[in-house]
């Protein structure tokens, strides 16, 4: 009577480890795309902000403000985006930039929002 041994193959570990890698291979890349794309929220998130102090802040003095620290938002120490806002039409108008590199390439995500609320994602560092 033959004993037969328990265990795994040297064959049947190889194959589990080329699915294993196979699935990683697949599931990385995308992995690293959502969490681009979460830290993409952050910029839309302050420049939204951003939009209401600039509003309020016309409300109050007929033009928009050149300078984000003389409107009442918080912007993180922490934030991974550059913060910055231009006026033009002598106040009448004025676009908001937020700009990183979130994703350690050369490239540079980078949103604006405008006096007429329209967010856009003018160079958008997550690649499809």
């Amino acid at each position: 009577m033959k004993m037969r041994q328990a265990g795994l193959s040297l064959i049947e570990i190889m194959i589990t480890l080329v699915i294993v890698a196979v699935i990683a291979g697949l599931a990385y890349p995308r992995y690293q795309k959502m969490v681009s794309r979460s830290k993409q929220t952050e910029a839309k998130t302050i420049l939204q902000a951003v939009y209401v102090g600039q509003d309020l802040y016309k409300m109050a003095n007929q033009v928009y403000c050149e300078n984000l620290e003389m409107l009442d938002i918080q912007i993180p120490q922490n934030a991974k985006y550059t913060y910055s806002s231009k006026t033009g039409d002598n106040g009448t108008s004025f676009v908001a930039k937020a700009v990183a590199n979130i994703d350690s390439d050369p490239v540079l995500d980078e949103w604006q929002i405008n006096h007429l609320n329209q967010l856009v994602n003018s160079v958008n560092d997550v690649v499809e």
